[in-house]
């Protein structure tokens, strides 16, 4: 793989940030394992931030932050900003530092650099102002891998506060210093099986962020890879699962906080992904090397899947029928048994994203995807030649179950939905080394069936929630729900009717449209 962690040093940080507990630290200290690596004694100092940014948060929404950071005696300026290679070499950011002789920021510092004037393009630097802060305690650490590369390991504890607002922070952080970088994810994974440390994305600058702005943890899409026209298959694999991990990360917060029912869904698309693009490649893959990795993604999924479950049921599913019978007292019966089973569901996704299972899943996914243990022949291929047949398989499946669609039964449809999201995803992966015009409506038109055929999927699932619901409830409550699950399929199913002219004639107009590859 063209560029695997052989990184241009030059202002860019290279590191890995860990979310976890007191507890965990104490534990993580005492470890053998962890204590081996040590080269001196822990060093302790007090660190006090103030962040700075524009009143419409021009910096946040670009990825970097700008401190001002009194170390000890002396006084440090930092700029980070989010590295737009980091999608295939992991976590990385360029960062500058110039020392200052108080607190105030020097925007003039920020003038004299040509990289630093192209990142703040647009940003009038005379209305940067402080914005949050964070008061910390830090313990660092010198960490000697046993193949000689030297790592920063910094333990902070402390807070984020913005106004009268504050939020307790601890993290743990390593930044490579010397040596093979790869060392710094073994590492990771060291500590992640020692404690269940979470690999994290979650910046002080966006802690802070989100107190001032008392706006909660937001969802996120996923993005596509930066891929290179010439990319190798390779490329594109490692690419894929990177964006898919950072995908799965960034959602986690949503979750936790129950901000918006699509952190979950999000983070489901995100594991999802990752099983596919490796799936996809199964059979130019080493026998071995990814069926653990592939089996964990699947439980991570299946775990998160009752919460999602739940969410469209009482969102979508049971919230349409609802319009016009608010009052009526069956749905009201069935809605407030679903709403303790929702509350349930989130209590497992929790636990899930707390767990020693899930902190290892995620460092082993960034090993499995970021060192070189993979190479084959035919991951060297082009990318696009890899594509070519890739694509060309699962698009002849999808013609093949989808064929006769009118007369297709609900199992059949499922089938077909199931081709079509496996579809989807590989022309997604692939996507980007292809002229847009092509790809596009490619693409568009298999999102459009796999919405339409959706709307089954919603009901083939209500109706086993709604069955679940009702066992071994009876009496008046189970009486209600029986009452209520009629009400459910009857209005589904003819809104299915309704819907069917629309299935049939996006299924009519994908068979028609041209393939990009």
């Amino acid at each position: 793989m063209a560029n695997k962690i052989g990184l241009d040093q030059s202002n860019l940080e290279v590191e890995l940030k860990f979310e976890l507990t007191l507890a965990d630290v104490r534990k993580l200290c005492r470890a053998p394992g962890f204590q081996s690596l040590q080269t001196a004694r822990p060093r302790t100092k007090t660190l006090r931030a103030t962040y700075y940014d524009t009143p419409d948060a021009k910096l946040t929404k670009r990825g970097i932050s700008l401190r001002v950071r009194k170390e000890s005696r002396r006084y440090v300026q930092c700029l980070k900003a989010d590295a737009a290679d980091a999608s295939t070499t992991g976590f990385a950011r360029h960062e500058w530092e110039w020392p200052v002789p108080g607190p105030d920021l020097d925007a003039a510092l920020l003038r004299r650099d040509a990289d630093i004037k192209a990142l703040l393009k647009g940003v009038n630097l005379s209305r940067l102002d402080c914005v949050y802060g964070t008061d910390i305690k830090r313990q660092s650490r010198e960490l000697r891998t046993p193949g000689g590369a030297v790592i920063a390991c910094e333990i902070d504890q402390g807070r984020v506060f913005a106004g009268d607002l504050e939020a307790p922070l601890i993290e743990l952080e390593l930044e490579h210093i010397s040596g093979d970088v790869r060392e710094l994810l073994t590492t990771s994974q060291l500590i992640a099986d020692v404690v269940p440390a979470r690999l994290s994305q979650r910046t002080k600058a966006q802690r802070g962020f989100i107190l001032a702005r008392g706006t909660g943890h937001a969802w996120v899409k996923a993005r596509k890879p930066k891929l290179s026209k010439k990319a190798s298959a390779e490329d594109v694999l490692r690419s894929s699962v990177m964006e898919g991990l950072k995908h799965l990360i960034a959602n986690e917060d949503c979750v936790l906080t129950r901000c918006h029912v699509e952190g979950v869904h999000q983070m489901r698309v995100a594991l999802r992904r990752m099983r596919s693009v490796i799936t996809t490649y199964k059979k130019l893959l080493p026998k071995g090397s990814y069926e653990n990795l592939s089996q964990d993604l699947k439980d991570a999924g299946s775990a998160l899947g009752p919460a999602r479950d739940w969410d469209v049921f009482l969102d979508e599913v049971l919230s349409a029928v609802e319009v016009g019978l608010e009052n009526d007292p069956a749905l009201g019966v069935m809605r407030a048994r679903a709403e303790r089973r929702l509350t349930q569901a989130y209590r497992d996704a929790d636990a899930l994203i707390h767990s020693h299972a899930y902190a290892r899943l995620l460092s082993n996914a960034l090993v499995w995807v970021a060192l070189p243990d993979l190479s084959m022949p035919a991951l060297n291929a082009p990318a696009t030649q890899i594509a070519k047949a890739i694509l060309a398989k699962r698009h002849k499946r999808l013609l093949r179950v989808g064929n006769g669609l009118k007369t297709l039964t609900i199992e059949q449809r499922h089938m077909l939905r199931i081709a079509i999201k496996k579809a989807r995803y590989a022309a997604e992966f692939f996507a980007e080394l292809y002229p847009a015009k092509n790809a596009k409506p490619y693409v568009r038109g298999l999102k459009t069936l796999q919405e339409s055929l959706g709307h089954l999927n919603d009901l083939a699932t209500a109706e086993r929630l709604m069955a679940d619901l009702a066992r071994g409830v009876g009496g008046g409550d189970g009486a209600a729900l029986h009452r209520a699950a009629g009400m459910v399929e009857g209005w589904y199913m003819h809104a299915q009717t309704l819907r069917e002219d629309d299935l049939n004639d996006a299924w009519a107009h994908f068979c028609k449209t041209k393939t990009f590859w």
